[in-house]
């Protein structure tokens, strides 16, 4: 029997959100799914807005369509979901925060998210790793100069370069004294930055000659940083078959997430500090994949260094955990589901 078809329609108005999708907005179709991308500026005035209003008005007409939208630009009611990119809950408008059919991006320790879903890597190709490989890192520091942020992190800075699980713990919050949910959430951000800035500083005192370090505020701590580039060729060609760190969201504590996906679908090599979800969603070869301190991932990346097939090989075990889109599948069998609650 031929399942029924479902257009899933990309309505988003700003073109840059495309990024966030990598290379989902390739695909024309996922088993009886159609992808229909109708995002950007002039798609949005041109088709969109017209299709938006229509279904809005006609919403039982049109079960078969489900609207996608970013950011609340616009927000949509009807047949839709509005994907929140920038991080949890929190950071959904006030006035949106009521609808059932917001799905943040990001989750953390902070807020439990209701209706999270993961986008996973899709469209990889298969490459093979070079032993002159470059260790990569590409993200702002965003480093916070708030004086109770400087305090926490003289105090505790060991036991959290010891331990990067320590702050993803509510107990640490309540150990410090620290309830409020935007108190907790600034001081969160704010050791979030001071973990990649001590991590970087080793990795380039380590590896000086080794590291690519891409981000415009990093150069007052790291001379030989480059200044951020947006360019998508840019940055996906600095991924492609080197080491590539990353230390999480900012905002979040899930593993995979616009950078982390596109890091993997550059066919780079994923170094990702431990997340909640590393061992669900890479199973038995998350202990090459995640670190939990600076310690680990310098283990992590000696060993690379010396055992160059042992990097390839765990790069196919990776590759095969996302050949087919079996799992994106699945997220937009949920994401259907939840475009029907408003």
């Amino acid at each position: 029997m031929t399942k029924k078809k479902h257009y899933f329609i990309f309505v988003f108005k700003y073109r840059f959100r495309k990024v966030a999708f990598n290379n989902l907005l390739k695909f024309k179709k996922i088993k009886n799914y159609r992808l229909i991308d109708l995002s950007g500026p002039y798609k949005y005035f041109l088709f969109s807005k017209l299709l938006i209003f229509i279904i809005d008005s006609f919403p039982k007409k049109f079960k078969n369509i489900t609207l996608i939208s970013c950011d609340g630009l616009p927000f949509i009611k009807k047949n839709a979901v509005n994907i929140w990119f920038g991080g949890t809950n929190l950071k959904i408008p006030n006035q949106f925060k009521s609808y059932k059919n917001n799905i943040p991006m990001i989750k953390n320790l902070i807020v439990k998210e209701k209706n999270f879903v993961n986008f996973y890597p899709c469209d990889l190709k298969k490459i093979i790793f070079k032993k002159n490989f470059k260790i990569v890192f590409v993200g702002r520091l965003n480093l916070n100069n708030s004086i109770e942020i400087k305090e926490i992190w003289k105090k505790y800075n060991k036991k959290i370069m010891n331990n990067f699980s320590l702050i993803e713990d509510k107990i640490f919050f309540k150990k410090i004294g620290i309830s409020e949910i935007d108190h907790q959430k600034n001081i969160y951000l704010g050791l979030k930055s001071q973990i990649r800035l001590d991590i970087m500083k080793k990795i380039n005192k380590k590896f000086k000659n080794e590291l690519i370090l891409v981000g415009s505020d990093w150069s007052t701590h790291i001379k030989n940083s480059i200044n951020d580039n947006h360019n998508v060729k840019f940055v996906r060609n600095l991924y492609k078959g080197n080491l590539c760190i990353d230390i999480g969201s900012r905002w979040g504590n899930n593993c995979l997430y616009p950078r982390s996906i596109e890091i993997i679908e550059s066919s780079g090599m994923l170094l990702q500090s431990l997340q909640p979800d590393t061992k669900n969603i890479f199973g038995l070869n998350a202990k090459f994949i995640g670190f939990n301190s600076y310690q680990n991932l310098l283990n992590i990346i000696l060993m690379y260094k010396k055992n160059h097939n042992f990097l390839n090989f765990n790069y196919k075990k990776i590759y095969s955990l996302f050949e087919n889109n079996e799992k994106n599948f699945q997220t937009l069998k949920k994401i259907k589901k939840m475009s029907n609650k408003y």
